[in-house]
């Protein structure tokens, strides 16, 4: 059987023999694969004809293992290392193989071979020669290869073997090259990697001043004079500033700096978010050598516990959501289309700041961040010298934490959308004076390379040694600090730290409306960020909505007021992974305000009410057992739908819960006045009515009148298939793709909640079907297969484009139904 995401059969590859004319070209198709630890697969000569072809980005964790049995679903196992944490998928190694060939006109050339990402350990072999290794599965790193390579017209090989072993993640992580590479084949003298910084100052609506500063290498054994350019262009690429002049270059690394005024700059921010492009370009000979771009926007952050954060002098209350990094079924893979659509859903859904967490984004997520107006909290590590898991990036922090950071800083800091940089989350530390150190180091490194912006880190309390009365040790050394959980200490804190910044670097989404009016409220909070934005992989089922007979009260791990000062924090993440049990066959968290598809969840309505996006929004909880009662995680939210599809339920008691900033509400059933309720202070208003199938009515009321309107109608009989594509035209780019929803639907175009279907997919034409699933908790069983299940009446396929031009054809079968097609345009 195909896999599906893994063995993906290219029907173009790129031609091996031709020139790099540009620098940072997508090496990235073309590759081949293998799940296997095989040994002397970096010598060249090594056979690998019979290993997968594979494009990356691309995730190895998501491949099938096999036949289904009792152990194993697809790519889930009862096995894995990572059990609840990953999502009960399988790491293990991986090999990749790949071949170019340099052209004769790029001899004496410099070879840089650029990842984004990969996980987690990495090593990497030219021609069989080792050219070094990686060890933290977040941050991009380069190596300049020229010196291993072949002569031009002489095939080299790369080889890449990636490590993801045993527990390392808490979350699902992904494993192999899940980002994009790039090689830069470049002129001797050139700028270099991520040579360019560009900061502003003195930002107004009339003026604004631009400084570049300019890394460049010379390659060869002397001194060379090269006419420099560095031309600035608006978002309209027109021309706004420029400046040329003679310089020396000497051998290594050299460093320079323009100075730009700009009037009437178009500033960045989340309404407007404009973008400028610096071009700089040296010149050797009347040629041009080399030329390199670096987009960058120009705004100003200011904040302050007496007027909290100023974008451009205007205050922003930031309505963020945390983000793990996976792209639902297509796992870790930062495909370019994926790492946007994420971004494109938060704006779409009321959200202006994201917060990365636990570790660095990629490229393409803060691209995307930048041309949507997203803010942006870039975060860098779980963990520092003590582990969460015994296999994770503790292990290698103090050795390699500098260049991992630096890193880092260097690939991002010239991104708009980055407000804060955060140094960590939750972090263990043995004492909270080891916690202290550490961070003063990691924010000297931040400062370094970027004093434009605040530094932050996620504290909780239940981490700290001594509890939170040690808490300023870990705020301290910070600019604005993050609460996880922590919004009722808020004002205590302030009275005895007046100028501390704060915002909710985590919260409960039951907390959602104490949480966010705490943050219109008081000046010096300045945000929430709700765990979590959107479902995931991996953390199985931190929210839960179960039915005991008596609720259990003992405090949570989130609760709880720190470590005993002595204790080490590796005991209690030994005693904590220890004691879980495995909750298979689930493996989503199911803690998102949008489903693992990109949907509402029915606490995304309440937010949409909180946030003034949706005047009313209206659930219906399910049927309770009877003799029970629902107890929620600290992440839970109760089992209740926007659905009026309870059929066996005619003549039972529904709760009904209805969300409005409205003084009252009105339910109707069939057009029959049921009750009429004051709205409590939390914008909710709870009814119970027998269930009788037809059209179920909120209406909001001020002062009598009707200022909105919910209305939840009973489906009938499933009568097709809805085909719903994000795009019906992609380009032949293998890092685009389509996303198409499948919806069973009645003869009303209404969506069948209650009668989950399977679905036959096929695909023909210029492309593949490389994910698939449901938003289901436990729809392991649909995960990257052609026969899926719908969950409450919808699923998901993503479709990847070959790299030609043409038509790519799906079909869909339901039995009973007839068959539907959608078509996509390739060009």
């Amino acid at each position: 059987m195909k896999y599906i995401l893994g063995s993906m059969i290219l029907l173009a590859t790129m031609n091996l023999q031709q020139g790099f004319a540009q620098r940072d070209q997508l090496f990235s198709d073309n590759w081949r694969f293998v799940r296997d630890s095989v040994a002397g697969a970096e010598v060249p000569l090594y056979d690998d004809s019979q290993w997968i072809k594979v494009d990356v980005p691309h995730d190895f964790s998501l491949m099938s293992l096999g036949e289904d049995d009792g152990s194993c679903i697809g790519p889930f196992t009862r096995q894995s290392e990572g059990g609840n944490h990953t999502g009960h998928v399988k790491g293990g190694t991986g090999w990749y193989r790949k071949q170019f060939i340099l052209d004769k006109s790029d001899k004496g050339k410099t070879v840089i071979l650029n990842f984004d990402g990969v996980y987690m350990e990495t090593d990497l072999w030219v021609n069989g020669k080792k050219v070094g290794v990686h060890k933290y599965g977040y941050t991009p790193f380069w190596f300049d290869i020229t010196s291993y390579l072949n002569k031009p017209g002489k095939p080299n090989v790369i080889a890449v073997k990636v490590d993801n072993m045993g527990a390392n993640s808490r979350w699902y992580s992904g494993s192999g090259i899940y980002r994009n590479v790039r090689l830069s084949v470049l002129h001797p003298l050139h700028i270099a990697e991520w040579g360019a910084h560009i900061t502003t100052s003195d930002v107004s609506l009339d003026k604004a001043s631009v400084r570049v500063e300019i890394s460049s290498d010379n390659d060869t054994k002397k001194a060379a004079d090269v006419e420099l350019t560095v031309m600035l262009k608006d978002r309209y690429g027109q021309e706004v500033a420029c400046n040329t002049e003679i310089v020396s270059l000497q051998t290594g690394n050299n460093q320079f700096t323009k100075h730009f005024s700009l009037d009437e700059p178009a500033l960045w921010s989340i309404e407007s978010p404009n973008l400028y492009t610096v071009e700089i370009s040296l010149k050797k000979d009347d040629q041009v050598v080399d030329s390199y771009v670096q987009s960058f926007g120009i705004r100003t952050i200011e904040y302050s516990a007496k007027n909290g954060l100023l974008l451009n002098d205007k205050p922003v209350l930031l309505k963020g959501g945390c983000l793990h990094h996976d792209n639902g079924f297509l796992g870790a893979a930062a495909i370019r289309r994926a790492e946007y659509r994420r971004v494109q859903l938060m704006k779409q859904n009321g959200y202006n700041a994201i917060r990365c967490s636990h570790n660095p984004p990629s490229k393409e997520f803060l691209d995307a961040c930048d041309q949507l107006g997203v803010l942006v909290i870039n975060e860098f590590a779980d963990m520092w010298e003590c582990y969460k898991n015994r296999n994770d990036y503790a292990r290698f922090f103090k050795e390699w934490w500098r260049k991992d950071l630096s890193d880092m800083l260097l690939r991002d800091r010239n991104h708009p959308c980055i407000i804060m940089w955060s140094i960590g989350n939750e972090i263990p530390a043995v004492t909270a004076d080891d916690a202290n150190r550490v961070a003063r180091q990691l924010v000297a490194k931040v400062h370094e390379y970027d004093r434009s912006r605040p530094v932050t880190q996620g504290v909780p309390n239940f981490i700290i040694p001594g509890g939170w009365r040690n808490a300023d040790k870990y705020f301290s050394p910070l600019d604005i600090c993050g609460y996880n959980y922590l919004a009722y200490k808020y004002e205590e804190d302030h009275r005895q730290f007046p100028d501390r910044i704060m915002y909710a670097s985590e919260s409960y989404p039951g907390e959602a409306y104490e949480s966010w009016k705490k943050v219109e409220r008081l000046p010096y909070v300045i945000g929430d960020f709700v765990w979590t934005a959107m479902d995931y992989i991996g953390e199985v089922a931190v929210s839960s909505a179960t039915y005991v007979k008596e609720k259990n009260n003992r405090p949570g791990l989130q609760d709880r007021d720190g470590l005993k000062e002595g204790t080490h924090p590796n005991k209690l993440f030994d005693m904590m992974n220890s004691m879980a049990t495995s909750k298979w066959p689930l493996y989503l968290s199911w803690c998102g305000d949008l489903d693992i598809i990109g949907n509402k969840k029915p606490q995304g309505l309440f937010r949409d009410v909180l946030w003034n996006r949706s005047i009313i929004e209206m659930n219906v909880h399910e049927p309770v057992p009877e003799g029970m009662i629902e107890e929620l995680s600290g992440w839970g939210w109760p089992n209740e739908w926007p659905s009026w599809d309870w059929d066996g339920q005619e003549g039972k008691l529904m709760q009904i819960r209805v969300f409005t900033k409205a003084p009252r509400v009105r339910l109707e059933l069939n057009g029959r006045l049921m009750e009429e309720k004051t709205v409590d202070e939390r914008m909710t208003a709870i009814f119970s009515i027998p269930y009788e199938p037809g059209e179920l009515t909120a209406i909001a009321l001020n002062n009598d009148n009707e200022v909105g309107r919910k209305v939840l109608s009973t489906p009938g009989t499933p009568a097709k298939v809805q085909l719903c594509a994000d795009r019906t035209s992609i380009c032949a780019d293998r890092n685009d793709l389509a996303f198409i929803e499948m919806n069973i639907i009645d003869q009303n175009d209404n969506i069948v909640t209650n009668n989950d279907q399977l679905l036959e997919v096929s695909i023909t034409g210029n492309g593949e079907i490389v994910a698939s699933g449901n938003a289901g908790q436990y729809g392991m069983k649909d995960v990257n297969r052609l026969k899926l299940h719908t969950f409450r009446g919808r699923a998901q396929i993503v479709v990847r484009p070959f790299i030609q031009s043409g038509k790519i054809s799906i079909s869909v079968k339901v039995a009973g139904l007839p068959v539907e097609h959608i078509h996509i345009t390739v060009q």
